[in-house]
């Protein structure tokens, strides 16, 4: 293994003897990086009300990017591969090298999606992102922690100061982007472009990347993203993502940050959970929050270690824990029974689960909660409180979960169609 990631790295250094991200090579220059386009760039943001068929670029593979003589806005031209079956669509890399600045990201996606997620990397006009999330976005600056290596766990990240409840420590970008789903694409051709993705990457981040942790065996950079990425969106296409500061962050059961994730721009914002202390190790949860401990221990042997937080090493508050948590799902689970369709059986149980949340740390999941107790009280007819709980949704979801993020959107969607219903 020491081996691989040797030759993997000696790989990455050479990739990036070429061209440099301020450069472009002699066997590029006759080529037009401004072709005209389809429709015109949406510079009011992806949330600008206008029909978004009318303002996207053609897609661009590895035969039309030269036909065209251009493949704006990514840095390379694409390199694709075909897939086994014809009615399938080729997998190709698309890198642009200058993400927010001077970061680089590699996208392994179909020519369809690549050109629907292009905003990802052109987004001209950002001040979208503030009013699309009610205020703007404030990220500690200087970053509020370190990354040290931790006996048995090794590189964490921990608090040099006081971090408040609600604070933005990190935002980060992903450097590699990969289709989530194999199947239509030969492995060993798949695994050749993902190595492309890695060496188009500026040097810097490439090197980054390969120093994450990897646990599944098999081609280096391969095991490093099953391990460390995360699942995100591009056009409602599911990808996984390679964040290399967050994947820093070690696995809780109870942890003290959260991440919230825009499929607008595929931005990461790591946000504290509750007040924490300097010298206390950041973490996340790497499974649902609301599974038992049971279901956690299943999940997180899949990352190749047996979780020791402080509550996993409780046996008794691990099984009050299991109490509460199953108490909570057999309260949902009553809420769908006819005979308690009425406004004080439901109330009761809002009550209790709210309460059982709260001694849980369960606040990130409220907002599910609420969305459940809003199609509750409008199958009941009682639009005031279908309003009421589906607004409460709609602020804890954007603040847990994002502004954007699929769950956020069903719940403004509610809205939306009670209004409908009720002008009706």
């Amino acid at each position: 293994m020491r081996y691989c990631t040797l030759l993997a790295a000696i790989w990455l250094s050479r990739g990036a003897v070429g061209a440099q991200p301020s450069e472009v090579p002699d066997w590029l220059k006759e080529y037009n990086f401004d072709p005209p386009r389809v429709c015109s760039s949406n510079v009011a943001g992806p949330l600008d009300p206008r029909d978004t068929d009318a303002i996207c670029p053609l897609p661009i593979d590895d035969e039309t990017a030269f036909e065209r003589r251009s493949w704006l806005p990514w840095t390379f031209p694409p390199v694709c591969i075909q897939p086994e079956k014809k009615k399938d669509p080729k997998l190709c890399v698309y890198t642009y090298q200058k993400l927010r600045g001077d970061k680089g990201i590699s996208i392994l996606t179909t020519p369809e999606t690549a050109a629907a997620g292009v905003g990802i990397v052109e987004d001209p006009d950002p001040k979208w992102a503030d009013w699309a999330r009610d205020r703007p976005l404030v990220v500690a600056d200087p970053p509020p922690y370190e990354f040290r290596e931790l006996e048995g766990r090794g590189v964490g990240v921990v608090a040099n100061r006081t971090i408040r409840e609600g604070e933005v420590v990190m935002l980060r970008y992903p450097v590699i982007v990969r289709y989530m789903d194999p199947r239509p694409w030969r492995q060993q051709e798949s695994l050749k472009l993902l190595h492309r993705a890695a060496v188009q990457l500026p040097p810097k981040d490439g090197l980054e990347m390969m120093k994450l942790a990897h646990s599944k065996g098999g081609y280096i950079i391969d095991d490093i993203i099953n391990t460390n990425a995360f699942g995100v969106l591009i056009n409602d296409v599911d990808h996984s993502g390679l964040y290399v500061d967050v994947s820093r962050l070690n696995h809780a059961c109870k942890p003290n940050m959260f991440s919230r994730f825009s499929s607008t721009t595929l931005g990461m914002e790591v946000v504290a959970y509750r007040d924490i202390e300097p010298g206390e190790e950041l973490t996340f949860s790497y499974t649902p929050l609301n599974l038992l401990s049971e279901q956690r221990q299943d999940l997180i042997q899949e990352w190749g270690f047996n979780c020791s937080c402080s509550l996993c090493s409780s046996p008794d508050e691990s099984k009050a824990s299991d109490h509460r948590r199953g108490r909570i799902q057999d309260l949902l689970g009553e809420l769908d029974r006819p005979e308690v369709r009425n406004h004080a059986a439901v109330q009761e149980r809002v009550n209790e689960i709210l309460d059982l949340c709260e001694k849980e740390a369960l606040a990130a999941q409220v907002g599910d909660f609420y969305t459940i107790v809003a199609e509750v009280y409008s199958s009941m007819g009682d639009v005031d409180l279908a309003r009421k709980y589906g607004e409460l949704a709609l602020k804890e979801l954007k603040h847990f979960a994002g502004y954007d993020h699929e769950r956020t959107r069903t719940a403004t969607l509610f809205l939306k169609n009670l209004d409908r219903k009720v002008r009706t």
